[in-house]
Parts: structure tokens; C-alpha cells; sequence
């Protein structure tokens, strides 16, 4: 008995300094200039296909043909193209193209990442306001990227190096970025587990200017589509990011499928998420169709000024 109300206690103490802390931080930070602009390039920034963005942005355990985005672990357990688009508020663009397959062990993706947000004047780097109005600033980003992964000890293991470049006006940086990442199959609901460590490389330098790669630590987990009743099956994705910086960004998603015919496949997602970007908001949501191996996706989210819009083909 003693040693539950020291253990009770304990806990409570923890908890008090826990809230203490991410009280005293939440103060520090209202009142300290905002720092989410802070990361360079924009396009590592922004989330790659619609299923991803309506799901919150929870990628790093998701099984599927863009995992080369996520995490390079995953690459080659669901292997098609998938090609993707999106319009924002301000008339910035971004497009997205990618590809997964397996040669003997080995699982590769390949993917491309390009954000085109006019020919307008600006410094390096560029900022997320480009998505939402006409007058910010222009900026095109690209990220080019190649992953590897295979199983060894029944854990799945990868590898991606990705290019990435950012221009404003006559401002250019690139450099390259790799991912390291790990996920393993539990009997849990059929969940998968993705960890893996994003965009470490060098400081972008330009024209003066140096900008740290916007790395950090992604935690996640996603579930198996279960039957809930005779066609509909229902499915989840969670995930925290953890940045350089020490700030935590969760994020996760349901999506909700209902299968009447064989090979033809109706789905709803929502997702909520923490802005990583301050033109970002948390609310999230799409939904698609599957007819045999073609699936068009629809995802769309809540920006400061109005909505972005994106599309994805995915072939299998």
C-alpha cells in the first residue's frame, strides 16, 4: 500500500513538472517571434500525395507506393506509380511523381517532389505564405529522391539520399539529404510500426544565408483495414514527428472503406494534424475510389487563407 502511494505520487510529480514545462514553453514561444519558417527547403515540408494529406500527414508507417516520402523501409510493399497534384490558394502548384518496386530482396522507390509557386521576388528561404497568397513571395522547391530497403532479423530496413533545391529570384541552395528507417509487422490489429530519422544533411548556404534541413524523428503506426460488418472495413494512421528543435508534431488520420463489388472500392478519410507550417491548419479530409488497380484519391486541407486541393493516380 505504501508503495502505491509512493509510486501515486511519483506519478503525480512527473505529471505536475510534465505540465509545467509544456506550459512554461507554450508562454515562452506565444510570446517569442514565430520559428516554423525557420526550416529550409519548403517542399520537404509539405506532404506528398492526397491519401497522405487527408490522413494528416501520418506517412511513416503507411504501406504504399509513396513510402519513398515516408519512410525508405517501406519501399517496395506496395509497389505501382503514383503521380500527384495539388493547387493552393495563392495559384502555387505542387506536383509529385513516384514509383515502387522490387528487384530479388531488395525493395526500391524513386520519387520526385516539385512545388512551383510563381515567378515572384524574394529572399531565400522561402515561406509557407506562397501557398496561400497571390502577393507573397515567389519560390520554386524540388526534391528528387531514391530509396532502398529489405528484411533482415524480420525487421525491414531502408535507406533513402534525396536532392533538394530551393529557388527565390536569382537565389539558389540545394544540397543532399538522406533518410535512415525501420518498420516491422505486429499481430496487433495487423498494425505496422515505422520509425525513421528525416532530411539529415548540411545547412542550405546562399547568398549569405544559412538554413538548416528540416530534420527530424518520425514515430508511427497504422492498422490493417478490419470488417465492420459485410462491406466495410475501417483503418487508422498515427504518427509523431519529433524536430531538430525538440518541438513535437502529432498527426493521424481514419479512413473508412466500403467495397459493394468485388475489385470496385469506395473510401472516406479525415485527419487532424499539428501545423508544422504557419499557413497551416489541423483539419484535414478526402476520401476515393479504387476499380481494380487504378485509384484516384482526393485530399484536401485547411490553410490561413482558404484550401489546398490534391489529386492522385495511383497505378498498381
Amino acid at each position: 500500500m505504501n508503495r502505491s502511494c509512493m509510486l501515486l505520487r511519483r506519478g503525480a510529480l512527473v505529471a505536475a513538472m510534465v505540465t509545467g514545462t509544456v506550459a512554461t514553453r507554450a508562454q515562452a514561444q506565444s510570446s517569442a517571434p514565430d520559428q516554423r519558417e525557420r526550416y529550409a527547403p519548403l517542399i520537404l515540408k509539405l506532404p506528398a500525395t492526397a491519401r497522405v494529406l487527408s490522413l494528416g500527414g501520418a506517412q511513416v508507417a503507411l504501406r504504399d507506393v509513396d513510402a519513398v516520402f515516408g519512410n525508405p523501409a517501406l519501399v517496395g510493399t506496395g509497389t505501382g506509380l503514383a503521380f500527384s497534384a495539388e493547387r493552393y490558394e495563392s495559384g502555387a502548384t505542387a506536383g509529385q511523381f513516384a514509383s515502387s518496386s522490387t528487384i530479388g530482396p531488395l525493395g526500391i522507390g524513386v520519387g520526385v517532389q516539385l512545388l512551383d509557386a510563381g515567378p515572384r521576388y524574394g529572399l531565400f528561404p522561402a515561406e509557407s505564405e506562397v501557398l496561400t497568397r497571390a502577393s507573397a513571395v515567389g519560390t520554386t522547391s524540388l526534391a528528387a529522391s531514391v530509396a532502398a530497403s529489405l528484411t533482415w532479423k524480420q525487421i525491414r530496413w531502408g535507406v533513402a539520399a534525396t536532392y533538394a533545391e530551393e529557388r527565390v529570384t536569382d537565389d539558389r541552395a540545394g544540397g543532399v539529404a538522406f533518410d535512415i528507417g525501420a518498420s516491422k509487422s505486429v499481430s496487433v490489429l495487423g498494425s505496422t510500426v515505422g520509425v525513421a530519422v528525416q532530411h539529415l544533411g548540411p545547412r542550405l548556404d546562399v547568398a549569405g544565408r544559412r538554413e538548416a534541413l528540416p530534420a527530424q524523428l518520425a514515430i508511427g503506426i497504422t492498422t490493417a483495414p478490419k470488417g465492420v460488418g459485410k462491406w466495410v472495413d475501417v483503418g487508422g494512421a498515427a504518427e509523431l514527428d519529433v524536430r531538430r528543435d525538440g518541438e513535437l508534431f502529432p498527426r493521424g488520420g481514419v479512413e473508412i472503406s466500403y467495397s459493394p463489388i468485388e475489385g470496385v472500392t469506395f473510401t472516406g478519410r479525415a485527419g487532424g494534424r499539428r501545423p508544422q507550417l504557419r499557413e497551416e491548419r489541423p483539419v484535414t479530409a478526402g476520401g476515393g475510389f479504387t476499380v481494380d488497380r487504378f485509384t484516384l484519391d482526393y485530399g484536401w486541407e485547411t490553410l490561413r487563407e482558404g484550401a489546398g486541393h490534391r489529386l492522385t493516380i495511383r497505378l498498381r
